[in-house]
């Protein structure tokens, strides 16, 4: 027996919780850390770390290179 995914409707949720911040927060709490865009800091990548920090940066040699750090 097979276990049926209903595809669309997964999206529709992770959808949904992407956008209410419910995805990100839990992925925060199982010790990811995020990486996105900030629309105020378009040159700019925005990491998230577990511990709450948020900053600003861009890649260098494969690595986060952290240029300032974001009060929250």
């Amino acid at each position: 027996m097979t276990n049926v995914i209903d595809v669309l409707a997964l999206s529709e949720e992770v959808e949904h919780d992407s956008k209410s911040g419910k995805l990100s927060r839990k992925l925060l709490t199982q010790g990811q850390t995020l990486y996105g865009k900030n629309p105020d800091y378009p040159d700019y990548l925005e990491r998230k770390t577990p511990d709450g920090k948020v900053s600003l940066g861009k890649w260098h040699k494969g690595e986060f290179d952290e240029i300032i750090s974001l009060l929250c």
